[in-house]
């Protein structure tokens, strides 16, 4: 009876385990994503606050000062008088600055805009946040790499992606955009090999490989190689085809694996065109669907 719990005991600690690394590769996979999507400016959120810069002559800001100030006193005034709190906050703030010698201003206001790739709110990439998240990556894998070295993971394995993080966070400190693409996809191929020795759902394992497939094709777009994207995209149409013949897996999620097949046929369909906004409009609508399986 013993020996039955002590066992029973170990078996329950390796499902734990596995479930641990399990949920530590999805991290991985949703941070490496934002990365890629962060070296072309691609966001699932339809909207961003944005800055605004205006110069006025100093007449012109000293009204605009009037102005506001009249106006916090008057929503001061009506909300002391109903009894409210008085620190509501709107949907876009302003910023008087300049001096008092008649000199022009600059007023700085920012709003909600519009987040598309036709029109984008910036081209700039935001070096400084991808480079911190580089860099958080490294205190996560500190222990990652434990656990699947306890699977049994592929020391290989173990060792080629980090090594491949050490060139992809080169790449991404001297900021070269295209080869940091590269190696960023190239990280995430190593996941999918992870999933298929930690976790027995074969849904799980060829969801995570299409996406590699499309994040492969992604970065190869980058690079204006077409054909080898292509080719990359008919990868993962195969192996997503292995997700909707699951035929338990496909019942209870028959909604969002149609709809994920249908955007992966139309992304494939139109690189023919080699128009990359055309591209990243149905690879982001793509890879939000199949973030969601």
């Amino acid at each position: 009876m013993s020996l039955f719990l002590l066992t029973g005991c170990s078996k329950e600690k390796d499902e734990d385990l596995n479930q641990k690394a399990v949920s530590e590769v999805e991290y991985f996979s949703s941070k490496l994503i934002n990365v890629l999507n962060s070296l072309n400016n691609i966001t699932f959120e339809n909207y961003q606050m944005v800055a605004e810069k205006t110069e006025l002559n100093a007449k012109s800001a000293q009204q605009e000062k009037s102005t506001s100030s009249g106006s916090t006193q008057n929503q001061g005034e009506q909300s002391g008088s109903s009894g409210e709190d008085s620190s509501t906050s709107s949907g876009s703030s302003s910023e008087i600055g300049g001096d008092s010698k008649g000199e022009a201003v600059s007023i700085i206001s920012s709003k909600m805009a519009p987040n598309t790739i036709l029109t984008p709110q910036t081209t700039d990439v935001d070096w400084g946040s991808i480079k911190n998240d580089m860099e958080n990556l490294y205190f996560a894998w500190n222990t990652v790499i434990l656990d699947l070295y306890k699977l049994n993971v592929s020391s290989d394995d173990i060792l080629g992606f980090s090594n491949s993080l050490d060139v992809a966070t080169n790449y991404i400190k001297n900021e070269d955009k295209q080869n940091s693409l590269l190696a960023i996809a190239k990280l995430y191929s190593y996941l999918p090999k992870y999933m298929n020795v930690i976790s027995e759902d074969n849904a799980q394992k060829n969801v995570m490989q299409t996406k590699s497939y499309i994040l492969n094709s992604y970065s190869l777009v980058g690079q204006d190689a077409w054909a080898d994207a292509q080719n990359e995209i008919s990868k993962a149409d195969e192996t997503f085809r292995k997700v909707t013949t699951d035929v338990e897996f496909t019942s209870e999620n028959s909604y969002k694996v149609n709809k994920t097949y249908v955007l992966l046929n139309e992304l494939k369909n139109s690189m023919t065109m080699n128009d990359k906004d055309i591209f990243y409009i149905k690879y982001r609508n793509l890879l939000e669907e199949i973030n969601e399986i």
